[in-house]
């Protein structure tokens, strides 16, 4: 409290000063050389400022003493305010993020903030996202695009804590090393066992590192885009179809295991998940094979089901079907 007291005398004073510096060249020209108010104190504003667009008119004697003052105290005191203002407004700056950061839960964290990173984060909502990365430069970036940034190392304990992992949803790992890919998700599967990691594979010889250390979903550019291709020469309406899910605000997949006995060995019909979550049951993944289901498939204890809607309607659905 006594220190926000004594900021709060500083930038007073300083303003002050500023003030009555600013009070007293326009005053000074007025009465010395005649001038209007207004031009007196743009002159005021212009010399203490250092911009130098040209004096409003000749100046006599008295006004050149004046000018000089003005050059020698007001850019000193303009300065100094400068000097004492910006570090106080960046450090409330940094004190706003932190607090952010503190309360931000059930979030997804990017690590890194690449190319990829980049694309990524303006698929998702930025309220629900907070990036980690090494570089300086791509941090004022993630700020300067309306999202909460930890500047460090995404393999390290300390910047992923900053990031909130233990409050985390979700972590992306898309750092340009596979190896700082693996030791982001085994950090964060250490801190939170719950999380959801997700790992963008940079060379071939990176997935064995990646798996074994039970990344959860593991995405490589090539072979996913190559597939994509292949599907569309095959059959372009599933590309379509993922292309609508895929877009921010419609729809959404979710895979759920059927945890509700409820509803073992019912028939889709019969448990009436379509009236009372608003969700579809696109397919169904039994002893490693994928089944699409009619109203009258029954359901297996062990079944996993792949569940599409809205969020809100998901959310619904995930209570339902995966509550023992």
């Amino acid at each position: 409290m006594n220190g926000n007291g004594s900021v709060r005398k500083q930038i007073s004073f300083v303003l002050l000063l500023l003030v009555l510096t600013t009070i007293a060249g326009t005053l000074g020209y007025h009465l010395l050389e005649g001038w209007s108010y207004l031009d007196s104190f743009y002159m005021t504003v212009i010399t203490i400022t250092t911009t130098g667009y040209g004096e409003v008119g000749k100046l006599s004697t008295s006004g050149r003493f004046l000018s000089m003052f003005l050059m020698v105290f007001g850019v000193g005191i303009f300065f100094y305010a400068l000097n004492s203002i910006m570090p106080i407004l960046i450090e409330k700056r940094r004190e706003r993020w932190r607090e952010m950061l503190e309360k931000i839960q059930n979030h997804c964290i990017i690590c890194g903030y690449g190319k990829i990173g980049l694309e990524i984060s303006k698929e998702l909502p930025k309220e629900d996202l907070v990036i980690v990365d090494l570089d300086p430069n791509k941090i004022a970036l993630a700020r300067e695009n309306g999202l909460l940034a930890v500047h460090g190392d995404a393999t390290e304990e300390e910047a992923l804590e900053k990031a909130g992992v233990r409050r985390a949803k979700t972590l992306i790992a898309c750092t340009e090393r596979d190896s700082s890919n693996a030791f982001a998700v085994m950090i964060a599967k250490d801190l939170n066992p719950k999380i959801h990691t997700i790992a963008i594979l940079r060379t071939p010889s990176g997935e064995k590192k990646l798996r074994r250390v039970g990344v959860d979903t593991l995405l490589s550019p090539y072979k996913d885009v190559a597939r994509k291709a292949s599907i569309a020469v095959r059959n372009p309406c599933i590309v379509d179809f993922i292309e609508i899910v895929g877009k921010k605000g419609t729809l959404l997949l979710r895979k759920l295991e059927l945890l509700n006995e409820e509803f073992f060995g019912k028939t889709l019909a019969e448990t009436d998940l379509r009236k009372r979550t608003g969700c579809i049951v696109v397919t169904i993944e039994r002893d490693g094979d994928m089944l699409f289901p009619t109203p009258g498939t029954k359901l297996d204890p062990k079944d996993t089901l792949y569940v599409l809607g809205t969020e809100e309607n998901l959310q619904l659905a995930e209570k339902l079907i995966t509550s023992p």
